[in-house]
């Protein structure tokens, strides 16, 4: 695997499951982005090691469309092979099997081999979804604008994260009630724009589980608007 010969350090591979959503190759980029500057800080400046750099970079990042193969095919040929995964945002409900294909298997899955999962926006209500949380329509749909998130718990996925910090959203439903398995790390604040009017916002921006390594956020870190992404 990319990443096992000690001169260039280890990083670890991640699987991008795709739910045909725009965003997607924006968190590819970011993914790749942090393997690059790992790699860089082994590799030299000539030409040789920059190819090479960019090469181990490229590699860790592998992605598939929540369609593309079977949940057999995703288990026994794929997930051995990375060390983590990101779902995407996307179209659609965590309810309707349509919409989320192999990611749900890949969740419910996370008991089993221990994969870490973060989901972002519908990935985020994907976990919540198969974790007994309930996901409804927000209270207004909020669509490329940005919130304040206030962080509630900094001890894993927000750590070193200032709270208040700014995010941009998309999206119409969320997760409306939590359930005893997951918690939330992180909500809206103040203010969205809906029909002319401002509107409060505290929608969960932020979930994990108690005990498996899953993490969703609601908001979208890849957006150019979004700090800390």
């Amino acid at each position: 695997m990319p990443g096992t010969n000690e001169a260039w350090g280890w990083h670890p591979r991640t699987l991008v499951v795709d739910n045909y959503d725009s965003y997607t190759y924006n968190l590819v980029a970011l993914l790749t982005d942090a393997a690059r500057a790992h790699y860089s800080s082994f590799g030299g400046s000539g030409e040789a090691s920059i190819e090479e750099t960019e090469r181990r970079a490229q590699e860790h990042i592998i992605v598939i469309r929540n369609d593309e193969y079977s949940w057999e095919t995703v288990r026994d040929s794929i997930l051995p092979h990375v060390d983590n995964v990101v779902i995407s945002p996307g179209p659609g409900t965590p309810a309707r099997r349509e919409d989320v294909g192999v990611g749900r298997d890949i969740i419910a899955h996370t008991q089993r081999d221990g994969h870490p999962v973060l989901g972002v926006c519908l990935g985020h209500q994907m976990i919540a979804h198969e974790y007994g949380a309930k996901v409804d329509q927000s209270v207004v749909p909020v669509h490329g604008q940005t919130s304040s998130i206030d962080v509630l718990d900094d001890s894993c996925l927000f750590h070193g994260i200032p709270s208040g910090f700014c995010a941009v959203r998309y999206h119409s439903l969320t997760v409306t009630h939590m359930s005893s398995s997951l918690r939330v790390l992180a909500r809206a604040a103040g203010t969205v724009e809906h029909a002319g009017r401002m509107v409060a916002s505290t929608d969960i921006m932020g979930i994990r589980h108690n005990t498996l390594p899953l993490w969703g956020v609601q908001f979208h870190p890849e957006s150019v608007c979004s700090e800390h992404g």
